[in-house]
């Protein structure tokens, strides 16, 4: 039985491999924030102190709910909930919600939303960041992985793909047999970094784009580095976890913000309107002139649904 402990500042449940940020005055910052919500309210707090609330209540972050056939008597773990955003709207749809988030403060700041939204059936855990998650197994009969793939491992000189090969078997582990797995991350050859555009998580133009030996060259930035697969890619370490099969969506323009979410094979861009076209940035609208396959290759994002 995995036990935890309570941390007393934070009043979380805390695993022993939780994050601390080590600058003191983000720490201070956070703690400003976590004390307004207190007192008025979390979207209030954020607006307060800077935080763009526009991206936090965006609609078409959570257009991918739309897809997952989450069940009122669902027991559902989210992994990486952030500030809670989505935390609170999935909460709403299952039996029970586990949310782990590897920031103390962030999980901090999700107790007190989901407080603030009457929510009894959630438990939040701070922890995570060694790839294994505090749960027995066959807990779960769903897992909602939303754009955090990328980030795993990000702050060590671990062995990424390992890593991540490691993190889905623990996600297998906890799922009951048939239970699901939504996972989205970026795509490496994600139209963007093919024709050339800066990658965040490494620095440099074209980035994860790039054959993994010349990323190690030229990357300009020892922490805090993303690991992008492709298509095919993530779909072999999802079966190698163990995962029984798994259905590609696409989400697009990307997961982030999503106008539509469809099985891949379903996607047409007739079912886009000319105004969200017009919006699209222009390397994301010259691929919908591209063949399917093509298409499908060079997405922004990828999105899996895996079943155990």
């Amino acid at each position: 039985m995995v036990k935890f402990t309570e941390e007393e500042k934070y009043g979380i449940l805390t695993f022993n491999d939780h994050y601390v940020s080590e600058d003191q005055i983000a720490v201070q910052k956070f703690d400003e924030l976590i004390a307004e919500a207190k007192q008025s309210s979390c979207l209030d707090a954020l607006s307060k102190h800077g935080f763009d609330v526009n991206y936090v209540t965006d609609a078409r972050r959570s257009t991918y709910l739309g897809i997952l056939d989450i069940e009122k008597s669902d027991d559902v773990l989210e992994i990486g909930s952030s500030l809670g955003q989505h935390t609170h709207l999935i909460a709403k749809k299952c039996k029970s919600l586990s949310s782990i988030e590897v920031d103390l403060q962030q999980a901090s700041f999700q107790k007190i939303w989901c407080k603030e939204e009457g929510l009894r059936n959630v438990r939040i855990v701070a922890g995570g960041l060694g790839g294994r998650l505090p749960y027995e197994d066959a807990s779960f009969d769903f897992v909602v992985f939303n754009y955090v793939l990328e980030w795993c491992a990000g702050t060590s000189n671990v062995d990424r793909a390992a890593f991540h090969q490691t993190y889905l078997k623990e996600i297998f582990r906890v799922l009951r047999p048939g239970g699901t797995l939504y996972l989205s991350t970026k795509n490496r050859f994600s139209i963007r970094y093919v024709l050339g555009s800066m990658d965040e998580h490494l620095g440099i133009r074209f980035g994860s784009a790039l054959p993994r030996f010349l990323q190690k060259i030229f990357t300009k930035r020892n922490t805090f580095i993303g690991y992008l697969h492709s298509w095919r890619g993530l779909e072999h370490i999802v079966a190698e976890a163990g995962f029984a099969s798994s259905k590609r969506i696409m989400a697009f323009p990307d997961a982030r913000y999503s106008d539509i979410v469809v099985p891949l094979e379903k996607f047409e861009s007739r079912l886009l309107s000319a105004a969200a076209i017009s919006k699209l940035p222009a390397k994301t609208r010259l691929s919908l002139y591209f063949g399917k396959n093509l298409f499908r290759q060079t997405s922004n994002s990828i999105v899996l649904l895996a079943t155990k």
